[in-house]
Parts: structure tokens; sequence; C-alpha cells
């Protein structure tokens, strides 16, 4: 049942912290390193700038983007971009100059903020540009943030420009595995509701402190706003390094997280291993990768928390499926492997290949609806036309609804193997893979194979200083799935190959196999 709504203004995105700035102004709104923010300085600044960029001739309907990793200055930029009634263009700030120049080009910006990277990178993207196209550096002045002195003759007077709910406000980009990134379109009215959506089913109370390191240009970047339009306390941070991650749920006495399994299993080891105090950490969203059951119950052993676990994607603004925390005992943990089921306003169902509805248990492509769901692919009427069917998003996910309607998921439709016949789908693999403690990392995927068509590999990465062969990977497997489904061949590499936005990419894997 949907809660009261809380943005009902007709600013746009622009307001989603408005309630946060009457009501709790002097509270800290965002840690980062040293700096701490109160929603009264953060609003200062959100204002300040969207008077900076109006300056510079930003105005309703223009695309903006921001290039940086996680900072403060990231949000600031994003919330005056909105303000304004301009578009919000973000994407990931790991391209080189050439892709960036590319999306830059795509999204028609008119300014960019932009830090970069690698200071070779930034002065090439510059150069290319000219004084065509402004960049507003984000990079510290003299260890202090380049706000402070950008903004100084800027008053922070508010600025309240009407949108309507079908106009544009955010431009975010799927992740390109296969080619260029595609430029994802959402409305006010989409990005709203899926907030909306999601506060009247997760845990995003009054007042929690939530650390946050999953990168502000990915979809899950909506998590950190849901924690500021609730007068949360935002401990940012840039990246991940397993110490400083967790010396700061201690140090800030963090109440929730957002983690995906490679993080879960950093903080369960550095915890255990340095008798951490994590009494304050009461909630756990795991998302995006497949998590072991091994390492599942561990963390529910170890941590008095209340866990969530989310199913979504670019192209419906984030979140679809919950499997809730009460979900995770019901019916004796029957659930535990399942995405959940849609959160309100969303919808779910399976396919087969003729389009008919999957039975209870059967395997079938997930299709999906919601209220975040995207309105197009950025000029490119022929790509939003492939993946919509009749309102619905084709996730090319495969899985299956059970009884009940909790979500399995099973593989990508276009990564099925076929072995002899048999379809096997790789994630079936790896969840059993990913059993064995010594494994940390997998990849499954099919190689051509003159007897059975294709037949079934494996790249694993182990703990460290783990050693097992793989004829025990084999025995090991062999006590939880029929052998047609188990891996004929297993290599051992110290990582897996991946994309800027940590997707494993099978196809440079399966490309070494030809070599």
């Amino acid at each position: 049942m949907m809660k009261e709504q809380r943005f009902q203004k007709n600013t746009g995105v622009g307001q989603i912290l408005d309630e946060s700035f009457t009501r709790c102004p002097e509270r800290e709104a965002i840690i980062f390193g040293e700096w701490r923010i109160t929603y009264r300085e953060l609003e200062s600044l959100i204002y300040r700038t969207a008077r900076y960029l109006r300056g510079l001739g930003v105005k309703k309907g223009d695309c903006v983007a921001i290039i940086s990793r996680n900072c403060p200055e990231f949000i600031i930029a994003d919330l005056a971009i909105m303000k304004l009634g301009a578009i919000s263009v973000k994407f990931n700030w790991r391209l080189s100059p050439d892709e960036m120049v590319y999306l830059l080009d795509l999204n028609d910006v008119v300014c960019a903020f932009y830090k970069a990277e690698k200071p070779e990178w930034g002065e090439e993207l510059i150069s290319h540009y000219g004084d065509k196209l402004p960049f507003i550096s984000l990079d510290d002045v003299e260890g202090r943030s380049c706000l402070y002195t950008l903004l100084a003759d800027q008053p922070d007077l508010p600025i309240e420009v009407e949108v309507a709910p079908d106009d544009v406000a955010i431009h975010m980009h799927t992740s390109g595995t296969t080619g260029r990134p595609k430029c994802v379109v959402y409305s006010v009215r989409g990005y709203l509701a899926e907030m909306e959506s999601m506060l009247s089913c997760l845990e995003f109370p009054d007042g929690q402190i939530y650390q946050f390191v999953s990168q502000l240009f990915h979809s899950a970047s909506i998590g950190a706003y849901l924690v500021l339009a609730t007068g949360g306390k935002l401990v940012l941070m840039s990246q991940f390094t397993v110490e400083e991650y967790v010396e700061s749920l201690v140090r800030e006495k963090v109440n929730a997280i957002g983690v995906i399994p490679m993080v879960l299993r950093g903080i369960l080891d550095e915890a255990e291993a340095k008798q951490y105090p994590l009494e304050n950490l009461h909630v756990i969203n795991y998302s995006t990768c497949p998590i072991s059951p091994d390492l599942l119950d561990r963390a529910m052993q170890m941590l008095d928390c209340r866990f969530y676990q989310s199913y979504g994607m670019t192209e419906m603004s984030s979140v679809v499926t919950a499997l809730l925390a009460e979900d995770h005992f019901t019916d004796n943990g029957s659930h535990l492997r399942s995405v959940g089921r849609p959160i309100p306003g969303a919808a779910v169902k399976t396919v087969r290949d003729d389009g008919s509805l999957c039975d209870p248990g059967e395997i079938g492509e997930i299709l999906v609806r919601g209220n975040g769901k995207m309105i197009e692919y950025y000029k490119n009427p022929e790509g939003t036309q492939q993946v919509f069917d009749h309102g619905w998003y084709r996730t090319k996910d495969m899985g299956y609804l059970d009884d009940k309607g909790y979500l399995y998921i099973c593989g990508r439709k276009d990564s099925l193997i076929i072995s002899g016949g048999e379809n096997i789908y790789p994630e079936e693999v790896i969840n059993i893979l990913l059993k064995m403690p010594e494994i940390t990392e997998a990849a499954v995927y099919g190689v051509p194979d003159e007897k059975w068509g294709e037949r079934v590999k494996a790249s694993v990465v182990l703990a460290p200083g783990a050693k097992v062969t793989a004829e025990e990977i084999d025995t090991f497997c062999r006590q939880y799935s029929a052998s047609y489904r188990l891996p004929k061949e297993i290599e051992f590499l110290s990582e897996l190959p991946k994309n800027t936005t940590g997707k494993v990419l099978i196809d440079q894997l399966k490309y070494r196999e030809q070599q």
C-alpha cells in the first residue's frame, strides 16, 4: 500500500530535498572525509550553483553534464541543474576522452561539471572543444572545494522553475557491455514516482545514517537521494577500500548500507579479523550481482540486521522487485534465492518465445513495467521499439515466478548455453560455484564443442591464499547439480575482466578462448 505522496510540487525532481531543508536545516546531510555539510549549507550551495549556471545562460530544458567520482559537488550540481528545470546528464567518469566526446555530443550538452580522473584526459577533452563547451572544474583549490571560490559572489536566494510531469529530468546511461552506452531518458513523473514506490516499501526512516559507495552516475544513485529526502545523513565515499569502509562504519555509527556481494564479503572478513563493533548497523541492501547462498547465510548470522534484496535496471530508474526483510524468513526461508516481488506500482511477468505467459516455475523471458519506466533511448527510436512490448520492458533476463509471485533469476537470454540439446543458464552454475568458500568470483559461459555444440566453461577467482584444483571443484559441484550443467573446463584467473560499472565482460573471456 502506497504511503501519502511526498513530492507534490510542480518544481520537478529539484524539489526532492525541500522538505529536509525546511524540517531539519541544522542536521548533518553529507559526510565526505573531513567535509561535513548541514542541510542549511547544502541548500545554500545548491541555490548558489543554480544561480551560477543561470549566469552562464543555462535554462529550462538544457542538458548539463556531470563527470566526476562521488563527491558532494556531484549532488550539489545535480540538484542545481534540476532546480533550473534543466536536464542532468550523468555518465561514467572512467570513460576515455573519445567516449566522453561521443556522449557529450549525443546529449547536446551545453556545459559540463568535470573532475578529470587523469589530468591528461581532462586536457585532451577541454582542448577538443575549445571555447565551444564550458567545463566547470570540480577539482579542489588548496584543499578546499572549488565551489567556495566559484560561488563566492552568488546569492543563495531560492530558485523555483515550474516543470510539467512529462518533462525530461535526467539522462542516465547503460553500461555498454556490447558497444556504445545507450542514453536512457527519465521523465519528472517517472523518477519521482519511482522514489515514492521505493519509500513505500524499503527502509529509509527519518534521520538514518547511510553509508553510500555506489557511483552517483549509476541508477543506484536514487538510494542516496532517498536518504537525503528523508532527513538522513549520507556518509559518501568515492571508492571502496575495505579498511577505510569498515572504519567509517564504526566511526560514523552507520545504520544502513547498500552493497554488492564483493563489498559485503570484505566487510565480514575485516570485521571478523579485527573484531570491529558493528552494533549500530541495522539495514543491509544488497543487489546488482548474484550473491552466494553461503555469503548471505554468513552475513545473516554475523550481523543483527534486516536484509533487503532488489532487482532492477537503468531503464526502470532502479528497482522493480524487492525481497523485503520479512521475506527472508517466511516459508522457512524458501524465498531466499529469489529477488522478491514487485514493489508498489511495478509488475512482472515471464513469457515464452511466442509471447504466451509462462506457468509458475517455468523459465521464460522477464518483462517488467512500473512507475520508473524510461521514456526512451535518446535519439534511438529503433532501439526503443525493440525493448518495449505493449508497454512492457523486455529485460532479456530469464527467470521464473513461483506460485506466490516471487521472481527467480536464471540468467541472460543471450547467455543461454545449449549443450547436447539441454538449456543451461550460467547463473544457475555460478550460484553452485559460489557455494564453495574458496571461490570469490565466477563467470560461466559456453564455448564451441564438436560433440555437444557448446560446452560449459567457468573462469574462477580464488580467495587470497586459497588452493583448490579443478577436480575438487567438480567433485564439490556434483553435490548440487546434474552433471550436464557442470563446467567441462575450469580456468583460474587472478581477476575477471569487467567494464567500468563492474559487469563481467564475457565476450573477452570467450575471445581469449578462441585465440
